[in-house]
């Protein structure tokens, strides 16, 4: 079987998870627990990681706490999303990898965002995609995981969309989420180092 032309091709992708900033109106905390950041590193030097891809389970888990006021509030509920960045600032082209590093000449093929592929999952399947690889296609599309303005659900629950108060402590199999990655390049890209970043934001509903 032919060996590709591109051996040695390397992704890189940082995932960070990010608080609000912003006051909260109808709970007294959401937040995202821990919120470091995390990297992770996809190496491509064999002919089967070009056909099928690379999954990596488990990079992340998406831990969620979110506590009503003292006074317990009725709309206190939250959203979760995920964002994908390419740094278009620094030049990169709105649906393309950023490139960090080139190995040698190449014809210019950049990696499409629409490579990567993130699946979300718990035990209790909260989010309607969960178990389920999606992409992005430009730089700041959005993901739903648990979607904005939806009606209330309370914890304990274990059904779709929950999004009252409520932590991972106590619930995790709706409070918890793991990151799931997939990437499938192709042979069409050039070989190199390139970069992607993705952002998961929570916050109160208004």
């Amino acid at each position: 079987m032919p060996q590709p032309t591109r051996i040695g091709t390397f992704w890189f992708l940082l995932l960070a998870s990010l608080l609000p900033l912003r006051a909260q109106l109808h709970c007294g905390n959401v937040e995202l627990v821990p919120n470091s950041p995390v990297s992770a590193l996809f190496s491509f030097d064999e002919f089967r990681d070009y056909q099928s891809g690379i999954v990596l389970s488990n990079i992340a888990t998406l831990r969620i706490t979110v506590e009503d006021q003292a006074v317990p509030d009725p709309a206190c509920s939250w959203f979760l999303t995920v964002e994908v960045d390419n740094n278009p600032s620094g030049g990169t082209a709105l649906n393309a990898w950023e490139l960090l590093a080139p190995y040698g000449l190449g014809a210019a093929n950049t990696p499409t965002i629409d490579a990567l592929e993130v699946r979300v999952r718990n035990s209790c399947g909260t989010s309607p995609s969960n178990g389920t690889f999606r992409s992005f296609t430009n730089h700041g599309d959005l993901l739903d995981i648990i979607a904005p303005l939806l009606p209330v659900t309370p914890a304990g629950s274990c059904a779709a969309n929950v999004n009252g108060s409520g932590t991972y402590l106590n619930d995790p199999g709706e409070y918890s989420f793991a990151i799931d990655l997939r990437v499938r390049p192709g042979f069409a890209f050039d070989p190199g180092i390139y970069m992607l970043t993705l952002r998961f934001h929570l916050e109160e509903n208004p």
